[in-house]
């Protein structure tokens, strides 16, 4: 069957009719209500009513129209009061809220559906003759704020890049697939399992974002062990600007100068429209297994993966929750039947026998994949480096119910914004040497800035993503809301673990982009010279700054404007 993309639901996460199922998962609530202090569980199902959302007053330039219906058919054009809500942010916390409080001054004036190269260029050739401003838009999955209009003076267009999403040549021989940006996750999977190949790009956004997406926010897959981040992933891309189309070749590497497929990666549509991409591409593994093994302590996990680094064997995938979330795993699992609960009771008994307490204990998600004889070889040499850390192995049950539920995170936030708890993720990464102390003191800064809304804090990490100098370290936290200062009280703690980044030396963001949400500390990560450079390449590709305005570059009081 067929891939087709749906928008997602305009106040949260996936489709509109798909939502957090709880009692798939009847362990969450319990354990959110007692880690959160919440007492009441009578919080009434809300209806979100798309007309009580407040729209910017419509701008209406009738030559620029008149451009467009020239060379556009009338149902790739579009100012529905949905379309234009849909399109108006992307999915952070910041974004969400404004959306359940009726407010949208982000959103767009016009929904652009191109369906060819040649519609984004004649779109953007009409946009820099009429001073619009374009702002790409992929499967609207981001949460970093890349997707707001951020000025109210000129006209706003949506491209929405989901009708260019075929593939368009396969070479086995050399393992390069040539596509159009605006497939989405499943639907370019299903076309390359065609030819025998994958990307192995399986973002935690995979069924809801594009290859444009990953491409323009450096996106990383669960899977980067193994395949690498989609920079690496890029052999040559073709860019629409407003000054022409700008393409780079099909070859492995090169030596001509400044890598210009670099100046496309990570531009977050500021620079112009990447409409096509030739991305390298794998064989299809034979064989692909999950497991899950706990760890007496974090420490001893990280320690553990980076020794896999060290002699080259790491998984396709490993990710190591702190203990925090570690307890957050297992209060996400499926119910239990009677037999697999008499199992658990005697493997925590194993446990005990074994010297590993359930509340500093750690939980290690590993996937590996290859051939049979070498996920064997690969799974020897693993599983005795974690046994020298004190791991137990869990088994595949708990790398099963992984797969059955890796995409499902993103919608608990949908369910406990309903009631009244704020929820969010910061992820950075730094070398091996930084990790603990960067762990350590941005988990004791997130706690104390939450406290100061006089709430419970709840707090958790992962470490995954590997290279041979370091990793990501991911965050993830929630608390009560305050009433009435629900964004002041966000901010305050965002900010606090931002700042903790930069503090330690680490970049302000891994793979979520940089957008609005971290734009105040991008002259600290890049230095004020780099942002003075992605100034320059602005002005030489977009004059017009008619691309995504307001983007990559800091004002002179930029936590002001954050704020």
């Amino acid at each position: 069957m067929a891939y087709e993309p749906r928008h997602m639901k305009w106040w949260g996460w996936g489709d509109e009719d798909t939502e957090f199922n709880a009692q798939a998962h009847p362990g969450f609530w319990p354990y959110a209500r007692a880690v959160l202090g919440i007492e009441r569980d009578d919080f009434s199902r809300r209806e979100w009513k798309l007309e009580a959302v407040e729209l910017p007053e419509l701008c209406v330039d009738e030559r620029f129209l008149h451009k467009l219906r020239s060379f556009l058919n009338p149902t790739q054009i579009s100012d529905h009061r949905k379309e234009r809500v849909i399109h108006a942010y992307g999915k952070g916390f910041r974004d969400l809220f404004r959306l359940r409080h009726g407010l949208a001054s982000g959103a767009p004036d016009l929904v652009v559906y191109p369906e060819s190269e040649r519609d984004v260029c004649l779109t953007l050739r009409a946009a820099a003759e009429r001073d619009v401003m374009v702002i790409p838009f992929g499967g609207g999955s981001n949460i970093s704020g890349c997707l707001e209009r951020m000025e109210a003076r000129r006209l706003s267009v949506s491209l929405d890049m989901r009708r260019l999403r075929r593939v368009l040549a396969v070479d086995t021989a050399s393992c390069t697939a040539r596509t159009a940006t605006g497939i989405f996750g499943p639907d370019l999977e299903q076309q390359l399992g065609t030819y025998g190949v994958t990307l192995g790009h399986f973002p935690d956004s995979f069924l809801h974002s594009t290859l444009g997406g990953w491409i323009a926010t450096r996106s990383a897959g669960m899977q980067s062990d193994r395949y690498g981040k989609i920079e690496d992933m890029v052999v040559a891309v073709r860019m629409v600007t407003s000054e022409g189309v700008l393409a780079t070749r099909t070859v492995p590497k090169s030596s001509n100068g400044i890598d210009v497929n670099h100046l496309c990666i990570g531009s977050e549509g500021t620079l112009g429209v990447i409409t096509e991409a030739t991305m390298r591409v794998h064989l299809r593994p034979a064989l692909r297994l999950v497991r899950g093994y706990l760890f007496p302590e974090f420490e001893g996990g990280i320690q553990a993966m980076h020794e896999c680094v060290r002699q080259e064997c790491m998984p396709a995938m490993v990710r190591l929750n702190d203990p925090d979330k570690t307890a957050l795993s297992l209060a996400f699992r499926p119910p239990a039947s009677q037999l697999s609960k008499a199992m658990s009771s005697l493997f925590k008994g194993y446990l005990r026998m074994k010297g590993l307490v359930l509340p500093r204990a750690c939980l290690m998600l590993t996937a590996f994949e290859g051939s049979e004889a070498e996920v064997a070889r690969q799974l020897r040499q693993v599983q005795a480096i974690y046994r020298r850390y004190g791991a137990v192995n869990l088994g595949e049950n708990s790398g099963k119910s992984f797969e059955a539920t890796k995409y499902d995170f993103p919608h608990i936030r949908d369910f406990l914004l309903d009631r009244d708890v704020t929820t969010d993720v910061s992820e950075t990464s730094t070398v091996w040497g930084n990790i603990l102390p960067l762990y350590r003191d941005t988990m004791d800064l997130l706690r104390a800035a939450i406290l100061e809304s006089r709430v419970r804090p709840w707090a958790g990490s992962h470490i995954s993503h590997t290279y041979q100098c370091g990793a990501s370290v991911y965050f993830t936290f929630g608390f009560r809301q305050q009433r009435e200062h629900e964004m002041e009280q966000y901010l305050r703690v965002k900010r606090a673990v931002q700042q903790s980044f930069i503090d330690h030396g680490a970049t302000l963001s891994h793979h979520h982009a940089v957008g609005t949400e971290h734009l105040p500390w991008l002259a600290a990560d890049i230095s004020p010279l780099g942002v003075q450079a992605v100034a320059a390449l602005k002005r030489g590709l977009d004059p017009g700054n008619i691309m995504n305005p307001g983007r990559l570059q800091p004002s002179s009081n930029p936590f002001e404007t954050w704020m």
